[in-house]
């Protein structure tokens, strides 16, 4: 029993030891200072000392409500004790790093002073200070921005002057690359490129900088550039980076000007070089050059303890004030554990150094990027506003590393930044479809284009206005309330043809791009970019829905004219022959079987050839074999016809036979001297098909006609007179109109799908969105959102859906008009019976009268 209540009782100590750790009303702090006196060397002394003596001052000055021990080391390799609060540590890099993970199971805070180039300590966990000499803090810097994934890039072009010395070129490069255990982000590839500027002509750095851009493929090196340069170099690099389109919406450029400093840097004048969608931004010395300044590893100790031994007064402080409002047991329930103290600390600590810290600060990089997207679209704007403007995004100082209070590329992180963008659009069904109210106020802007427009919107983080202009059918009603009663039909033509109206507000950046959805042509394209296609509708035509033929005759479908006439020549044939055989057979003599009656006669014979067609058989059979011969022959022929009969039959009944169909051009042209044809005027189609050299397509343009009207269209198409080329898609709507209107489904379409229109909105010639534009599109596309929007707008699915192209069938269910041939059979058999019987009654008749 004992044995197994140590080990419980072991088992709860070793769960609970790190949230069980013991409150600072009781038990005092203790903090760890490990000073590796091999990394110091010849300072470890001086360092220790100087530790020591600021540590006496702080607890008889700063901390004033509690107390802290302190254990010394001398070296890392060390065994943490499980009642160690806070380490401060003085060693390498590595010996750092190798701390930090012994420490963290264990929920320790750790301040760490380490060397330069090291990579910091995770913030949330740790406070970490590298040494740097004061003008070589650029590799710091970018591995600070590295590591904090303030850019991500797997790959960049390094451009870099005499500004940058051999040493700090390595460096630099280092960190960049760097991949170790310690860092939490991907190798990055680098493509370095070296301008000569020192006792360098400026027209010389000029040709030079053209040629080092002019050999940049984005495709090879990607679209990440960095440029540490001087300050007079950035406007040249940037003017050619933009006359050799190395600067747009998608490749990213960080300017890194070190010859700054707190008096110099008139980072405001690049502005004037950044242009509409560039992704721009600036990391700039601000350094303070002052003999006030202080920093070093001793500044530096002394203040992270100032720091430590404040926060740790504020906890004792606020433990007390906390404790003694409740009772023992709901202190011991509520008190902070052991992570709970150390975020607290740690939180206390890094406010303490941002307000107060001077050790180093006097060094110190601006941070301020481009705000360039969706500017030259503000209409309303005042001219400063409607440019391009720098604006600060965070800054970095040895002491605590980067501090951002944006992206450093905000438009590659939030897009427009919600900026409103102005679009221009009209009412045309389904692309575009704008409900209004009673009033006429328009309420919903809906439809294909508006539901890729809203995505956009959401993806790019921009809001829109719309301006809502007349166009086509909707242009001549001038009521106030003519919105509200805009049609809803497809309209082909409206998408082949762009109004000049819009076409000046797209080119004059009135607007940011036509929400609208236009036919891409060759012409088009001479005034406005398009977008990817949003759809691509194909033409087909509208045909009369064929009808089945008459079935009074079925029974008669499953041979032709020529094998039924054959047939009945093989029974009126095979009659005779069976009794001329019967006749002149000497087995009847032989064995004195008399020939009278059964197949005796020519009529008995051809009746029992006919009898046994239909398998029904005869009451005599002959005796002599060479007529049974004859009979068995005729058994198989009656066996491979009648199978081939009822299976044929039950075919036709299947599937029931029906008019020549028009499923092709050729089938359409071939039928021209019974059948119209139509286009829709203006479309796409009618243009391309005037100008097409192939004779088929020439000859179904020449031979068009004019509709007088569309009830007129109609009715001949459903009477078999008349062709309708159009969108497949206008013509489903056309079909769900006829067939609402009439209940019957007398259209169809053809099979014959040609000339694939493509549909796009338009944006400006030298927009530099089009391709961010089109990547979003494309998304859109490979998920199917695009195919799925488009659906909800079409017809919806009927009892004509699966009749809508001519060669579909369906299972056909036996009925009247089926049965109708056999019954009238039948009555003709009937009939001819009745007249049959005349003769002899007649005959008998007029004997009984002359007797």
């Amino acid at each position: 029993m004992w044995p197994e209540l140590v080990v419980g009782a072991a088992f709860v100590c070793a769960v609970t030891r790190g949230d069980n750790f013991p409150s600072l009303l009781t038990t005092n702090a203790t903090l760890a200072v490990i000073i590796d006196r091999e990394y110091l060397g010849s300072e470890y002394s001086p360092i220790k000392h100087a530790i020591e003596s600021y540590l006496v001052f702080a607890k008889r000055e700063i901390l004033k409500h509690g107390g802290v021990n302190i254990q010394y080391y001398s070296w890392t390799s060390i065994s943490l004790k499980k009642d160690i609060m806070a380490i401060l540590s003085v060693a390498s890099c590595s010996d750092t790093w190798r701390l930090f993970r012994a420490a963290e199971d264990q929920h320790l805070l750790h301040m760490a002073i380490s060397e330069t180039d090291c990579p910091r300590l995770p913030p949330d966990k740790a406070i970490t200070v590298p040494l740097i000499t004061k003008g070589e803090e650029l590799p710091q810097l970018l591995l600070d921005l590295r590591t904090t994934k303030i850019y991500n890039w797997k790959s960049a072009v390094v451009v870099y002057d005499d500004t940058l010395s051999r040493d700090l070129v390595t460096r630099v490069v280092k960190s960049l690359t760097a991949d170790s255990s310690n860092l939490r982000v991907n190798t990055a590839a680098l493509s370095l490129l070296k301008l000569e500027t020192r006792r360098t002509p400026m027209n010389v750095i000029r040709a030079s900088i053209k040629d080092i851009l002019s050999s940049v493929s984005i495709k090879t090196v990607g679209r990440n550039f960095l440029a540490i340069v001087a300050f007079e170099i950035v406007e040249l690099i940037m003017e050619y980076a933009k006359s050799l389109k190395l600067a747009d919406t998608k490749n990213q450029w960080l300017y890194v000007i070190s010859n700054t400093n707190f008096k110099y840097k008139d980072i405001k004048r690049f502005k004037q070089l950044l242009s509409e969608g560039d992704n721009v931004s600036f990391l700039y010395n601000n350094t303070v050059k002052s003999s006030t300044c202080t920093g070093g590893l001793q500044c530096h100790c002394e203040e992270i303890l100032s720091g430590f031994t404040r926060a740790l007064d504020e906890a004792i402080v606020l433990e007390f004030e906390t404790s003694s409002q409740v009772s023992d047991e709901e202190w011991e329930a509520i008190r902070p554990s052991k992570l709970d103290r150390r975020t607290s600390l740690l939180q206390s600590i890094k406010t303490y150094l941002l307000q107060y810290g001077e050790c180093d600060n006097c060094t110190s990089w601006l941070m301020k990027a481009g705000d360039t997207w969706g500017r030259e679209y503000q209409q309303n704007a005042s001219s400063s506003d409607s440019s391009a403007e720098l604006m600060s995004v965070g800054k970095w100082r040895p002491s605590d590393g980067p501090s951002m209070s944006n992206e450093l590329f905000p438009h590659v992180a939030h897009g427009f930044r919600r900026r409103n963008l102005p679009l221009v659009s009209f009412h045309n069904p389904p692309w575009q479809i704008i409900k209004t109210n009673e009033s006429g106020a328009i309420v919903e802007y809906t439809g294909l284009i508006f539901d890729v427009v809203k995505e956009l919107a959401n993806t790019l983080n921009f809001t829109y206005t719309v301006d809502v202009v007349k166009f086509g059918r909707d242009s001549d009603n001038n009521s106030s309330n003519s919105i509200r009663e805009w049609s809803t039909e497809v309209a082909t033509a409206e998408t082949n043809f762009i109004p000049e109206l819009i076409i000046e507000m797209v080119k004059n950046k009135t607007v940011a791009f036509g929400a609208c959805a236009f036919t891409i042509t060759d012409k088009s394209k001479r005034d406005v970019n398009f977008t990817k296609a949003i759809s691509v509708q194909s033409y087909t035509f509208l045909v009369s829905r064929p009808r089945e033929l008459s079935r009074a005759l079925l029974f008669m479908s499953p041979f032709t004219g020529d094998t039924w006439l054959c047939l009945s020549a093989a029974i009126i044939s095979m009659g005779p022959i069976l009794y001329y055989i019967h006749r002149f057979s000497p087995v009847y003599d032989y064995k004195g079987i008399s020939k009278k009656g059964g197949l005796s006669s020519i009529e008995n014979c051809i009746w029992y050839m006919y009898g046994a067609l239909l398998q029904q058989g005869g009451m005599h059979l002959p005796q002599s074999d060479s007529a049974r011969i004859i009979v068995g022959s005729w058994w198989l022929v009656v066996l491979v016809v009648a199978t081939t009969y009822c299976g044929n039959l039950v075919a036709f009944l299947t599937f029931p036979k029906v008019d020549i169909p028009i499923t092709t051009i050729d089938e359409l042209l071939g039928h021209r001297d019974t059948v119209t044809w139509s286009l829709t005027k203006g479309s796409y189609l009618e243009t391309n098909l005037k100008y097409a050299t192939e004779p088929k397509y020439r000859e179904l343009y020449e031979k068009k006609i004019e509709p007088r009207s569309y009830k007129w269209m109609i009715k001949n198409i459903v009477d078999g007179k008349h062709v309708h080329i159009d969108w497949k898609m206008t013509l489903q709507y056309i079909m769900k109109k006829q067939y609402l209107e009439s209940d019957r489904c007398d259209l169809a379409l053809g099979l014959d799908e040609f000339y694939n229109e493509q549909l796009a909105m338009i944006m400006a010639q030298d927009t530099p969105y089009l391709e961010i534009f089109n990547d979003q599109i494309k998304k859109l596309h490979q998920v199917g959102l695009i195919e799925k929007w488009l659906k909800d707008y079409l017809p919806k699915k009927d009892r004509c859906w699966k009749n809508r192209h001519l060669v579909e069938v369906n299972n056909h269910t036996v009925n009247m008009d089926d049965m109708q041939g056999s019954f009238f059979v039948l009555f003709l058999g009937t009939i001819q019976s009745k007249t049959a019987t005349f003769p002899p009654h007649l005959f008998q008749v007029s004997s009984s009268h002359s007797s």
